[in-house]
């Protein structure tokens, strides 16, 4: 198992960023995995690293046949490079905590598509999700705490999107904040959520406007209420991350020592 902090696997990029969160303290932060600092039993890392690179012979030979064969339908290049060093990635740090060889590691899913490693028992307990948006990728990886991530890349985005998908209260919430906030508001609140979701493992079986979540960018991420018909079952923490200029994202972290609420 990673016990001490180790080289920086070939094939990941040099533009990347490593996060340490402690539940209940500062989050610490590292620019190369060889002086990241081990992950402990309270302890979430998080890694960010840039997909805009042709990808290298090493990163196609650790994917699986069956991620070999998803790149490969991809139509246009980069979004067929973006996977395949994305996935290389996740794979080479998945590999230095689970001690088993990157191309070695299996993934089984649940009913949902919530994947886990099960090429070994000793593995599984460890929780990951992986989140990319344009030319970026991060990935979340904990010993105890089920995890979800999403980042996003800021871009202007019609007032129908959410319209469709935040609660009315959240709505009320977005259509309230001054003009100049309303972006960092959406990206705010669709960050939240698609994380949360992630986390909870449930896929489109979890209804997006079933909850609310902080909207304002000047407040930190919560889970602030959920209604009866909504599927969530756990408490969670919601951690802002600012992975790189013009991205915003969030972090959602189980929390067995939080009491769940429903409203």
């Amino acid at each position: 198992m990673y016990d001490q902090p180790e080289p920086a696997p070939r094939n990941l990029p040099e533009s990347r960023l490593g996060k340490k969160i402690r539940m209940g303290t500062q989050i610490v932060a590292w620019a190369q995995p060889e002086i990241a600092p081990p992950l402990d039993v309270n302890g979430v890392h998080v890694w960010a690293w840039d997909l805009d690179r042709a990808p290298l012979d090493s990163d196609w030979q650790i994917l699986s046949e069956a991620e070999m064969v998803r790149a490969r339908r991809f139509v246009f290049p980069q979004l067929r490079d973006r996977y395949v060093c994305a996935h290389a990635a996740m794979r080479t740090l998945l590999g230095r905590y689970s001690g088993i060889p990157a191309g070695q590691i299996t993934f089984a899913s649940n009913n949902y598509g919530k994947p886990q490693i099960e090429s070994d028992p000793d593995a599984q307990q460890i929780q990951f999700n992986l989140t990319h948006s344009a030319g970026l990728a991060a990935l979340a990886v904990s010993w105890n705490y089920t995890v979800g991530i999403d980042i996003e890349q800021v871009r202007p985005i019609d007032s129908d999107v959410a319209a469709h998908h935040f609660s009315p209260h959240e709505l009320l919430t977005l259509a309230s904040l001054p003009q100049p906030q309303w972006l960092a508001g959406f990206y705010r609140c669709w960050t939240s959520k698609e994380a949360l979701l992630k986390g909870e493992g449930l896929g489109l079986n979890l209804s997006l406007d079933g909850f609310d979540v902080e909207v304002s960018p000047q407040l930190p991420p919560a889970l602030i209420a959920v209604a009866p018909h909504t599927n969530i079952q756990r408490a969670w923490t919601l951690v802002e991350l600012k992975p790189a200029e013009n991205f915003i994202g969030t972090l959602a972290i189980h929390d067995p020592a939080k009491t769940f609420e429903r409203s």
